[in-house]
């Protein structure tokens, strides 16, 4: 082979050896260039914002003060105004302290609930007009009286003609009722009613005997003795005993005696706004049905006067009877 033919292949194979240097260098240069640690500082930054998030537990720290003035917050319960930063953050302790002190003061109060019957006035004295009939003429005029003499009471009433029609009707109805106050209301012990110029055959008596639990009425010759009630009430006390104890519901059981007999009574019971010579007045109006031979008897008692009778009505079912309105109440406390 002459000289300059394997020179020239010699260049070829030299200039082939190094375009296979060239290509096959960065092949193995490569893997050099990826390890470098720059990926691993890259890696190592989030590391560092989890050594700045250790300091955030000093803040619990710099808390612990809070407490401090949420103790200090019970002491005057008046300011208002910081509570309710501070109740989010300590809402237990501060709930439990504050019930117990409001709910002890309602119970102190409640207490003297119980002596409701001294609520009454210890004198009161309500004067009527009195009507013949729904809607009649003034006929006459009554007088009730209200005493409280410790546990005592004493009620007594009296109605009379006047002017022209007393010369039709002479003498006087008159009604007294004694007995204790209990709890409960009144307890009466005896009552007395004499009609017209009064007598033997125009007075009867009720005596209660509560030991015994026996009524004993007397009147026009005769005598009784019946088994008393519990609760049982006279013609005059039953509507002071409702000023006492006011209805609660729109039925009231009673058991009444009228000095002849002793019958037991239910009255509906309504509100009522009632016209009289004082204005109008806040009532429950009580009433009860009327039975075969009787009068339909009705009472309305003021609310803003202790629950006292103002209007008394007795009506029979040809419209006949009396009706007393009051237009006067004089109350001594």
């Amino acid at each position: 082979m002459p000289d300059p033919v394997k020179k020239l292949l010699w260049v070829l194979g030299l200039s082939l050896a190094v375009h296979l240097t060239l290509l096959l260098g960065p092949q193995v240069s490569l893997p050099v260039k990826l390890a470098p640690a720059p990926v691993l500082e890259a890696r190592l930054s989030p590391v560092q914002p989890t050594r700045l998030e250790k300091p955030k537990p000093k803040p619990p720290r710099a808390a612990r003060p809070k407490p401090s003035p949420v103790k200090r917050i019970p002491a005057p319960p008046a300011k208002a105004t910081p509570a309710p930063e501070l109740h989010p953050d300590a809402a237990p302790s501060l709930a439990e302290s504050p019930p117990p002190a409001v709910e002890s003061k309602p119970v102190v109060e409640s207490e003297p609930a119980n002596p409701a019957p001294p609520a009454m006035p210890q004198r009161v004295i309500t004067r009527f007009t009195v009507f013949k009939g729904l809607n009649g003429m003034s006929v006459g005029r009554a007088e009730q009286v209200w005493k409280l003499d410790g546990e005592r009471y004493t009620i007594s009433s009296v109605a009379e003609a006047s002017g022209l029609f007393s010369l039709f009707a002479s003498g006087k109805f008159v009604q007294e009722s004694q007995g204790e106050i209990t709890p409960a209301g009144l307890k009466p012990s005896n009552y007395r009613v004499e009609r017209g110029k009064g007598g033997a055959d125009k007075t009867d008596t009720a005596q209660f005997d509560w030991n015994s639990m026996t009524l004993t009425l007397a009147g026009g010759g005769g005598k009784q003795t019946l088994k008393l009630p519990e609760g049982t009430q006279d013609l005059l006390s039953f509507m002071y005993q409702l000023a006492f104890a006011p209805p609660q519901s729109s039925i009231v059981k009673l058991q009444v005696t009228n000095g002849r007999k002793l019958d037991s009574y239910a009255y509906w019971v309504v509100e009522e706004a009632l016209k009289t010579p004082m204005g109008v007045l806040n009532t429950l109006h009580l009433g009860k049905q009327r039975e075969e031979g009787e009068k339909d008897t009705e009472v309305w008692l003021a609310a803003d006067y202790h629950y006292l009778p103002v209007k008394i009505s007795q009506i029979d079912k040809d419209g006949d009877g009396l009706v007393l309105l009051a237009n006067e109440i004089a109350i001594t406390p």
